[in-house]
């Protein structure tokens, strides 16, 4: 009977060490490249904590991050190496809970070989620059080996899986550009750049355009979609040439001069005028030659009144609510605020009489802040809880809305 009353005890605390699932979990199959993330976070109750343990990783193919953080469990997975025929390491996230350890979740990572990335041969003209855009899929920025005589390259920005260089030709040749993971030696891609003397030519993606206006807004190149810069437009442009345009119907559209940039040459812009359809013929002066460069099948539309609000929308950073600061029984035009600044915008020379537009506006809390039709806020009482917002409409004779709103800084009037 002691034998078996000493079993008993001793069965009880290995159970009592032994990890014991809530449920059968199997483990999640997930697979990465390396020299990238995973983002592996999930939902969580708050009250609750978990932690991971990594096995099969002590060759060291992936590095992970985790932490508790509210609502979630944040866990990234970065792929350091190649796992190959080893056996996968596995994440289990546990919880301790009554004395045992629960498993949550469980993760079999396989990381992959990084893979080349396709990269197309360039070219450009000697003494000029623009933008190259590769595709990069990884964590780490590339570095480029090429020959330095001929090109030059310095990193522009990141967008998500892109990156984008600038390119300047300094003399005539071919430079074969090699591109590795930043810090080692694995070659993701190449490509050639020539730098040469070759003849301009209209961008396919430009080569047929839609410009807008809106007979509200007499500055057209501040309405959304109101102006194109034609230098964007063109390909293999020449160092000190200058790019100007001819509209066949200068009743639909007109042109404004631009200022050259590091990657674009001096040149002009498309402004719309009047609804239809209409070509534009460009051209590159370099001296005293003037070449025709090739012909945009160009599109005008008229561009909603709401759009007329966008526009002028965008030029105000801190809108009409920062730092604005009102007391209980004082009052606030918020309709002609927004009218003055949005509608009728001397900057823009935009404007609108009064019945081609409708303005209503609406408190979330009457009792802190109130608006009457005629947009006029009058403050109640003082915001402590800073729950009060003010929004507002505009309805435009043409069908189209534009909306906003904020909120306003409530304070005690100053004795």
């Amino acid at each position: 009977m002691k034998k078996i009353i000493s079993f008993c005890l001793v069965l009880a605390v290995m159970l009592s060490l032994t990890v014991i699932p809530s449920r059968a979990v199997d483990a999640e199959k997930k697979s990465l490249m390396v020299y990238t993330s995973l983002n592996l976070t999930f939902e969580k109750p708050e009250s609750e904590n978990y932690n991971c343990k990594i096995t099969n990783n002590d060759e060291g193919f992936i590095a992970v991050g985790a932490n508790n953080e509210g609502g979630y469990y944040w866990l990234t997975v970065k792929g350091k190496k190649a796992t190959a025929d080893a056996p996968k390491p596995v994440i289990t996230v546990t919880q301790k809970k009554d004395g045992k350890t629960i498993i949550i979740r469980k993760f079999k990572i396989t990381v992959k070989p990084a893979v080349k990335v396709k990269m197309a041969d360039v070219k450009i003209n000697k003494g000029t620059s623009t933008v190259l855009k590769l595709k990069n899929p990884y964590d780490l920025d590339y570095k480029f080996s090429l020959s330095k005589k001929v090109v030059s390259m310095a990193e522009r920005y990141r967008d998500g899986k892109n990156a984008f260089y600038t390119i300047k030709g300094l003399k005539k040749g071919t430079a074969t550009v090699k591109a590795y993971i930043k810090g080692t030696k694995t070659l993701i891609g190449s490509f050639k750049i020539t730098v040469g003397d070759f003849k301009p030519a209209v961008k396919k993606s430009f080569q047929s355009l839609t410009v807008c206006f809106n007979e509200h807004m007499k500055k057209t190149d501040f309405l959304p979609g109101g102006a194109i810069d034609l230098g964007e437009a063109v390909s293999l442009f020449h160092a000190g040439g200058k790019i100007t345009a001819k509209v066949k119907d200068k009743t639909l559209a007109d042109v404004k001069a631009t200022e050259a940039t590091d990657v674009t040459p001096e040149a002009v812009k498309l402004i719309g005028k009047a609804a239809g359809k209409t070509t534009v013929t460009l051209y590159e002066t370099v001296g005293k030659t003037k070449v025709k460069i090739g012909t945009i099948n160009l599109t005008v539309k008229r561009a909603k009144d709401s759009k007329v609000y966008a526009g002028n929308r965008e030029l105000d950073n801190d809108g009409i609510f920062y730092e604005n600061y009102i007391s209980p029984g004082e009052k606030f035009n918020l309709k002609k605020a927004v009218v003055g600044k949005y509608l009728n915008c001397s900057a823009t020379k935009s404007h609108f009489d009064a019945d081609e537009y409708t303005f209503t506006a609406k408190s979330s809390h009457p009792s802190i802040l109130s608006v009457n039709e005629k947009g006029v806020v009058t403050c109640r009482k003082i915001d402590k809880k800073g729950v009060c917002k003010i929004s507002y409409t505009i309805v435009f004779a043409d069908g189209s809305k534009a909306t906003g709103g904020g909120q306003f800084n409530t304070v005690e009037a100053e004795s």
